[in-house]
């Protein structure tokens, strides 16, 4: 390791610990497990661990009678995967895997999971989930055994309850929310991130019911967030808040702009101006502005101008 790496990884580790180091489980949490440029995982919570690999994040839940891992992201990443399963709880067999939904950015590598663990853990995912997945057909991405509709469930594995909650097609109608209730903590993926804009054009997200759906995340009873992409670490109902103001704020610029006959570079230029708040978030210089244009051009399709009069 290069004296450039250690002394960024001694930067990031203070930081970190400076920010959480409030409380003993946060100042726990805040000590990674294993790490290098690819791949880390640490606590963030009593018994709740979180993975991330390049830019994904995903979770893990330890019960008294065996693990429960969310989203295996890929085939590289379950490998990982596997590792930092086997290094928090040696010896202690994998109950089920569940697919937050059905994008194969999160839902590859089961059978990675499997070929370790054994090829008759269940996979749990919403009912939709498994209907997409067979229309896929990708052997690389294992079905669901195990299905969820609309309703929720609520599934118990040993000391632990796990609920699994659908509120709404923000990003998909295959997505569910998991709620660990032991830890008042919510594990949300691609709907909202913490601290970060969207992605790039924000291209087929229903803005709308996206911004109606992280208000209704504020109705389930939690505390922390484990998110599946942005910055490292659990945020909280403020993330979410921040999160909804954010892309409420993109929609106004974009109606504003709309309804003074701006041009959508123009409404870019203007954005960049009105909202310096964002500035700091994560992927603020590689998507901002392309966000800006995707809110544009979603009310221009969606939204009658005379409304916002």
């Amino acid at each position: 390791m290069t004296i450039g790496k250690i002394w960024i990884g001694f930067i990031t580790l203070t930081l970190v610990w400076g920010m959480f180091a409030s409380t003993p489980t946060m100042a726990a949490a805040a000590q990674p497990q294993n790490r290098d440029d690819d791949v880390e995982w640490y606590s963030i919570a009593n018994n709740v661990y979180q993975l991330r690999y390049e830019h994904h994040y995903t979770l893990f839940v330890v019960t008294d009678k065996g693990v429960v891992a969310f989203d295996p992201l890929s085939d590289e990443a379950a490998e990982h995967y596997v590792h930092a399963i086997k290094t928090v709880a040696p010896g202690q067999p994998l109950l089920a895997v569940i697919y937050s939904h059905w994008h194969t950015d999160h839902a590859t590598g089961a059978n990675v999971l499997r070929r370790a663990f054994g090829g008759d853990v269940p996979i749990i995912a919403h009912e939709r989930t498994l209907a997409r997945l067979k229309e896929l057909d990708d052997n690389a991405i294992p079905l669901p055994t195990r299905t969820v509709t609309d309703k929720g469930e609520t599934l118990r594995f040993g000391d632990t309850d796990i609920e699994l909650h659908y509120i709404g097609y923000g990003h998909t109608d295959t997505l569910l929310v998991a709620r660990l209730p032991k830890q008042k903590m919510v594990y949300v993926v691609d709907f909202a991130s913490r601290d970060s804009v969207g992605w790039r054009e924000m291209p087929g997200w229903p803005l709308d019911e996206l911004i109606a759906m992280q208000r209704r995340l504020l109705d389930l009873d939690f505390d922390k967030v484990a998110f599946g992409h942005g910055r490292a670490g659990p945020g909280d109902r403020e993330t979410i808040k921040r999160q909804t103001l954010y892309y409420e704020n993109l929609l106004g610029e974009a109606r504003s702009a709309i309804r003074e006959g701006l041009s959508e570079d123009d409404a870019v230029i203007r954005a960049a101006y009105d909202l310096p708040q964002y500035r700091g978030w994560g992927n603020y210089k590689r998507w901002f502005r392309l966000n800006v244009r995707g809110a544009y051009r979603w009310v221009q399709e969606h939204e009658s101008p005379v409304k916002h009069r």
